[in-house]
């Protein structure tokens, strides 16, 4: 399975998605590939700190080139996207087989993340089994605007939204400078552990139900 975190703004939590869910799946005993072609190449640096395999490209003809040598051998790989919506965009979403869109529960963003779900309905029009779905991430609990954002992101056409939601938790922000996920973070980092595993089993029961095991 191929699975690519995009979204047309920054900051929304795509990087940090990519390597939790990298991790995750080490933890499952799939061998793993993250390909990082947002200019920052923070995601690659990060899981080559966790022992997974990392190839930082951002360069879209060298991308569309290039990957289906790349993931040769790999039961997983996770794509970290470009920042904004570019033509780097377009050839990740040619490949993938999910495309995942982190929205965080603010009126900017959900204008933002239209764009991202505007992409993703153009791709399936070529990739019928091209899965697309959304989630909030970075969220402030009991917050009016995060009920009003699960309710517009659930009402779009040919893209699932899932339930679980990832809440802003110090923790998160911490993972990158400490080389470590979450996961590995104990006590500290348990509420956020739970929130992306039970994100991650979403995502695959997604990939099951569409008829792939």
């Amino acid at each position: 399975m191929i699975t690519a975190l995009i979204n047309q703004k920054g900051g929304v939590g795509k990087s940090s998605t990519a390597v939790h869910f990298a991790y995750w799946l080490q933890r499952k005993k799939q061998t793993v590939l993250l390909i990082d072609s947002d200019a920052q190449a923070s995601s690659s640096m990060w899981v080559k700190s966790l022992g997974i395999t990392a190839i930082a490209e951002t360069d879209p003809n060298e991308l569309a080139e290039k990957i289906p040598e790349w993931i040769e051998g790999f039961d997983q790989v996770v794509i970290d996207g470009a920042g904004g919506i570019t033509e780097t965009t377009r050839v990740i979403l040619y490949f993938s087989n999910v495309a995942l869109i982190p929205c965080q529960p603010t009126a900017l963003d959900l204008v933002s993340s239209g764009s991202a779900v505007k992409l993703v309905k153009q791709a399936q029009r070529f990739r019928s089994d091209l899965i697309g779905a959304t989630f909030i991430n970075r969220a402030v609990p009991r917050t009016k605007l995060m009920v009003e954002a699960e309710t517009a992101l659930s009402k779009i056409e040919s893209i699932a939204h899932l339930k679980t939601v990832i809440y802003q938790r110090q923790c998160i922000a911490d993972a990158f400078g400490q080389e470590q996920t979450v996961f590995q973070m104990g006590v500290s980092g348990e509420k956020s552990a739970t929130e992306y595993s039970n994100l991650f089993e979403e995502v695959m029961a997604l990939w099951a139900n569409n008829g792939n095991l």
